[in-house]
């Protein structure tokens, strides 16, 4: 009769434990919030031109958290479809379960994208020159990613934190003169800034976006 190899079943064993625990749902839960901050902005912060935004939303697709621990590189994601008013209060898009300790190079990462009715982003306002008033609207269709960095999270196990992301209205038209905003194409008389329209100033708000968002990782 064959002996079993008590040594290679035992291996087996632990190989399964360990795949499992690395799958595990178990541990704490990280929810990951939007808002926005600053509906004022000064263009080029020393002109007398002025964008007040009113109005602005996001529609999350997924959240997704990246980050190594002891060497070894995670990610944990969520599907999400949501739109999110920036201008109410603090809406959680979703969550993901991380098991306890201190996670290096983390990133955290909203992904917004259009739907067959919203934009992926869109903020509404109202610049301001010259004792004129002009509707803006900024437009983002597609994918677009706002991801932020921390150097270290540290996470105890059984506890519930937030991963907010701010983002400064104020610094999104950092780049942006009053003149580019007086010279800017009208479409129904708003200033309409979109990937094909007024793409000069797409460009540079799209960018500060990706700059002037941060994120705060704190106990619920």
């Amino acid at each position: 009769m064959k002996v079993p190899n008590i040594f290679l079943i035992a291996a087996i064993a632990v190989s399964i434990t360990s795949c499992s625990k690395n799958n595990s749902n178990s541990g704490s839960a990280i929810k990951f919030q939007v808002q926005a901050i600053n509906r004022s902005a000064v263009i080029a912060r020393t002109t007398s031109g002025n964008i007040q935004w009113a109005s602005g939303y996001v529609s999350a697709t997924e959240i997704k958290f990246e980050a190594k621990i002891n060497s070894s590189e995670v990610e944990r994601k969520s599907q999400t479809a949501q739109k999110l008013d920036l201008m109410s209060a603090i809406t959680t898009l979703g969550e993901v379960t991380l098991s306890p300790g201190t996670y290096s190079e983390v990133e955290f990462k909203v992904e917004l994208n259009s739907t067959t009715t919203d934009a992926a982003l869109e903020l509404n306002g109202q610049y301001s020159s010259g004792g004129v008033t002009t509707p803006v609207l900024f437009r983002v269709t597609g994918l677009f990613e706002l991801k932020n960095e921390k150097n270290n999270v540290v996470v105890t196990d059984n506890s519930i934190y937030k991963a907010i992301t701010t983002i400064d209205l104020s610094l999104i038209t950092s780049g942006i003169s009053e003149s580019m905003l007086n010279s800017a194409v009208r479409t129904n008389g708003t200033i309409l800034i979109t990937s094909s329209v007024n793409s000069n100033l797409y460009n540079i708000i799209a960018n500060n976006l990706h700059n002037s968002d941060e994120v705060e990782f704190e106990h619920d």
